[in-house]
């Protein structure tokens, strides 16, 4: 029988494809909250807790000999296999079961980097419950590749590892789970330093900014998107007039609508100047953001509502909503979300609830937790109209979800 002396999140995550579980139904099967699965596998060296161990243990003990002729296979196989219940992406090369390369190549290096792209796309209309699976396997296949890698080939290597990283980081956040972006940002910027990408090296600062943001440690985040703006190259103009406006929303969130308004019109001379317009070749913010024009314009009807600027947040995301791609479809779930709280802030419940109803059907059908979090907080901020049917409704609502 396999005895498992010590549980790592690779050991942990072996055990979850062996029974073919998805990450709902393995933390279901242990008696444990997804949230704590998908960080496992988010670390995959980590010793887990010893509770966590003796269940993974008895787990093991109960599994039929099918799953556990699978698990031992997966433990002897050097490339993680592809989470269960996700459709791979990885060529036949790098699938568990095959024979995995043992040098990259720039075949290989050009498959990750369309496939990224593609995902990227996939992000705004399928969410983090969709792809988490597939990205998270991606990073732990070029991890194992980098252990054999060297010279240019490793710095390639590194730096499409980053970008897997920041985008594993970026799924986490969003699907709620700010412990597990931490450590998929930190990975990011340790192989964006290595592979000397400043580009992504500041685009995972300005991650981790948008970070602290949500935190609400205003003051630190605009600490971190400064930093992002550091270095001059023409190259870094466009992650710059990214970063200056998150530096923006963190100042707003420390109260500071001074120092926000300055750092929004620094992004908007960068947006002048033309650098910024569009993506240079490899530029990690390619495929992540709208019109730069337009993401400005969001930025500040974000910076109007920490402001408590009502009637200007209330026109200002009308207008983003107005004008905002279809194919943003999680994006406008959280627009609509911030929305709504500019009309509570104006004094318009009704209209609130009619937007955050909206906001609600397309953070459910994206897994998008950043949103119904958002959207638990305006419950807060309607509580003088507790009584009104639209409320009850909208608290209805939340109240099945969770």
């Amino acid at each position: 029988m396999q005895v498992v002396a010590t549980w790592t999140g690779q050991t942990a995550k072996a055990l979850r494809l062996a029974l073919r579980m998805t990450f709902d139904d393995f933390a279901t099967h242990l008696g444990m909250s997804t949230r704590g699965v998908t960080k496992w596998e988010a670390q995959p060296d980590v010793e887990l807790a010893m509770r966590t161990q003796q269940l993974l243990d008895v787990a093991l003990k109960r599994a039929d000999d099918d799953a556990k002729a699978r698990f031992s296979q997966f433990l002897q196989e050097p490339a993680a296999p592809p989470a269960a219940g996700a459709e791979s992406v990885l060529p036949a090369a790098v699938l568990p079961g095959a024979s995995p390369p043992r040098r990259v190549t720039p075949d290989l290096l050009r498959f990750l980097r369309r496939s990224l792209r593609d995902h990227y796309t996939a992000d705004n209309l399928l969410g983090p419950r969709a792809l988490l699976p597939a990205i998270t396997a991606h990073a732990d296949t070029i991890e194992h590749l980098a252990r054999d890698a060297s010279g240019q080939s490793l710095d390639d290597l590194l730096q499409v590892g980053a970008g897997y990283a920041e985008f594993a980081g970026w799924l986490h956040q969003d699907a709620g789970d700010a412990e597990a972006a931490t450590a998929w940002y930190r990975r990011a910027l340790e192989w964006a330093e290595a592979s000397q990408d400043d580009r992504m090296a500041a685009f995972v600062l300005t991650r981790r900014a948008v970070q602290a943001i949500s935190a609400r440690n205003g003051a630190h985040a605009a600490r971190l998107a400064n930093a992002a703006q550091r270095d001059r190259g023409v190259e870094t103009v466009r992650i710059r007039a990214i970063a200056a406006q998150t530096e923006a929303l963190g100042h707003a969130a420390h109260g500071a609508g001074g120092d926000a308004d300055r750092a929004l019109d620094v992004a908007e001379m960068l947006l002048d100047g033309g650098g910024a317009a569009l993506p240079a070749e490899g530029d990690p913010s390619d495929g992540r953001y709208c019109d730069l024009r337009l993401y400005l314009k969001i930025s500040r009807a974000k910076c109007h509502l920490e402001l408590g600027r009502a009637s200007a947040a209330v026109s200002a995301f009308t207008t983003v909503l107005d004008t905002l791609p279809p194919d943003y479809h999680r994006d406008r779930g959280q627009y609509l979300s911030r929305l709504a709280q500019a009309y509570v802030l104006a004094g318009s419940p009704e209209e609130a609830c009619a937007c955050a109803e909206e906001s609600f059907a397309i953070a459910v059908t994206t897994g998008s937790s950043r949103t119904l979090n958002d959207l638990r907080d305006l419950l807060g901020q309607l509580r003088p109209w507790a009584s009104s049917p639209a409320v009850m409704k909208l608290r209805g609502l939340l109240t099945a979800a969770a």
